[in-house]
């Protein structure tokens, strides 16, 4: 398993990862690893036509997950006015969940956003998302607030983990 910066060539494998379901059995090793390349953008998710603009020109990061040479996990983060890492984009292909490969992913985006400075990562999932609300937890994040939509079927849960600069005690 490696996990790497983003690359410009990554991107149609990226939205097809992102297309593929993220609610429900955890893992689904029917799913075909080599993914086909995506024609197009997700619909709702315009951060990822130009991850390079999204992500790194705002001093943030986007990272991959290579197994055996294909894609299988993607994240980001983009830093915002409170010297905080909002996490973004964080999946997992289905056929290779529970192999450590989001817990590598999130190491390195923790690693990285602490290198730069920012003091704590923030992030969101859904209560209708039981097993990413307890990776997130196991991972040492704390849940700091809900929002809940009369036209949504879900309830949105929000995170926070401080962050420990480099070289310091934990």
């Amino acid at each position: 398993m490696t996990v790497r910066r983003f690359r410009e060539s990554d991107t149609k494998v990226l939205w097809a990862l992102n297309a593929l379901p993220n609610i429900g059995e955890t893992a689904d090793p029917s799913v075909p690893i080599p993914l086909p390349a995506a024609a197009e953008a997700p619909a709702g998710f315009s951060d990822l036509a130009d991850i390079s603009a999204s992500f790194l020109a705002k001093g943030g990061e986007f990272l991959v997950v290579e197994w055996d040479g294909h894609v299988v996990g993607m994240g980001g983060y983009r830093p915002d006015a409170d010297n905080q890492a909002t996490i973004l984009r964080v999946r997992v292909h289905p056929a290779t969940r529970r192999r450590g490969i989001g817990r590598a992913l999130m190491a390195e985006l923790e690693r990285r956003a602490a290198e730069t400075g920012l003091n704590s990562m923030f992030l969101d999932t859904a209560t209708n998302q039981p097993a990413a609300m307890a990776f997130y937890e196991a991972l040492g994040f704390h849940e700091i607030g809900r929002e809940h939509q009369p036209a949504w079927t879900w309830t949105l849960v929000y995170y926070r983990k401080t962050l420990t600069a480099p070289g310091s005690p934990r």
